[in-house]
C-alpha cells in the first residue's frame, strides 16, 4: 500500500489514498524534536487504525441503517459489524484517487455511484501542510438527479499522554445508550470550558456535543506543547471519543448529530442534516496548528 508524504523542515504528514483516503501520521517539530500530533499509525492495516479519516456523505450512525427520505424507505448495509447501525458513510471504506500533488499539498477524489445509498456523489479531500500547520478541506457534490441527505465530518485520532487536556466551547452534550445512540441532552462537562481544560485520561466519552463554536485546543503538558484547532463554521457539532486504556482520543468536527436523518424526519429541529440539490456542493475544513509552550 503506497503512502504519500507531505514534508517540510518542521512537519511531516503521511497519507494513504488506498486506505480510505486516511492520514497515517502527522508529526510536528517542537522544542527541537518531532512529536506525533496525531497518533502514529504508519503500519495501519485497517482505516480504524489510522490517524484521521473522512466522514462522507454522513457522520456517525444511522439507526439500524434505515431511514425514510422523500417518501421512500431506504435500507443501508450494516458496514461495521457487529455494530447494529450503519456508520460514517462510505468514503472511509473505499480507495481514493490522487488528482493533484505537490511537496506540501495533496488532492484526493472519491466517486460514489448509486447503490444501496440511492444517490450518486463526488467527494474531495485537499490536504495542505504549511509550516507546522495541517489544513484539511473535505467537500461533497450531489451528482444524482434528486435531493440527497448529506453531512460531513473528520475523524482525527490525537495522541494522548497522561496529562493531555482538551478545551472548547459548546452548549450541551447528548447522553447515549449502550449502542452510542443519543437519548437526551445534558450539561457538557464544565472542565471543557475551564482554563485548565478537560482531562482526557479521566474521561470516558463517546458523545456528540452541540453548539460547537469551531475553535478548540489540545494541550500536552509533558511536551510543553499544544495544538490550536479551527474548523469551518458549519461544523456546529463535534464528537469526543475517549475510550479507556488507549493512547489516543478523537475530536471529530461534524455538521450534524447522530441519526440526524431519522431525527429530522420525526420533526426534531437543529439536527444539522442537509438536503443537497442536484449539483449542489457542501464543504468543511479543519486546521491543526501545533505550537510550543514556554517551559516552566
Amino acid at each position: 500500500m503506497t503512502s504519500i508524504f507531505l514534508t517540510n523542515a518542521v512537519a511531516r504528514v503521511e497519507i494513504s489514498p488506498q486506505l480510505g483516503g486516511a492520514i497515517l501520521a502527522y508529526d510536528a517539530k517542537l522544542h527541537n524534536q518531532f512529536f506525533p500530533i496525531l497518533r502514529d499509525s504508519h503500519k495501519a492495516k485497517s482505516v480504524l487504525e489510522s490517524s484521521c479519516f473522512p466522514l462522507v456523505p454522513y457522520s456517525n450512525r444511522i439507526k439500524h441503517g434505515q431511514f425514510n427520505w422523500q417518501e421512500k424507505s431506504i435500507t443501508l448495509p450494516l458496514n461495521h459489524l457487529p455494530e447494529k447501525h450503519s456508520i460514517h458513510g462510505h468514503g472511509w471504506q473505499r480507495p481514493w484517487e490522487v488528482t493533484h500533488q505537490t511537496d506540501n499539498s495533496l488532492t484526493l477524489q472519491y466517486h460514489y455511484q448509486t447503490a444501496e445509498w440511492p444517490f450518486s456523489y463526488s467527494a474531495q479531500q485537499v490536504f495542505t501542510l504549511k509550516d507546522k500547520s495541517l489544513n484539511i478541506v473535505l467537500s461533497l457534490i450531489n451528482t444524482s438527479n434528486s435531493k440527497m441527505p448529506a453531512g460531513l465530518g473528520l475523524h482525527p485520532y490525537f495522541s494522548l499522554t497522561n496529562e493531555t487536556s482538551f478545551k472548547c466551547s459548546v452548549d450541551q452534550m447528548w447522553a447515549v445508550d449502550d449502542e452510542s445512540m443519543p437519548t437526551k441532552l445534558v450539561d457538557a462537562p464544565k472542565a471543557m470550558h475551564s482554563s485548565k481544560g478537560l482531562s482526557i485520561l479521566e474521561s470516558n466519552l463517546d458523545n456528540v456535543f452541540t453548539g460547537f463554536t469551531g475553535v478548540a485546543n489540545v494541550t500536552w503538558p509533558e511536551w510543553q506543547a499544544k495544538a490550536n484547532i479551527s474548523t469551518s463554521s458549519n461544523c456546529k457539532f463535534m464528537v469526543i471519543y475517549s475510550p479507556e486504556g488507549e493512547d489516543y482520543f478523537c475530536f471529530e468536527p461534524v455538521t450534524h448529530g447522530t441519526d440526524a436523518i431519522n431525527r429530522s424526519g420525526k420533526g426534531m429541529k437543529n439536527t444539522g442534516v442537509m438536503s443537497l440539490n442536484p449539483q449542489e456542493k457542501m464543504t468543511i475544513s479543519m486546521r491543526i496548528s501545533p505550537e510550543e509552550l514556554s517551559k516552566p
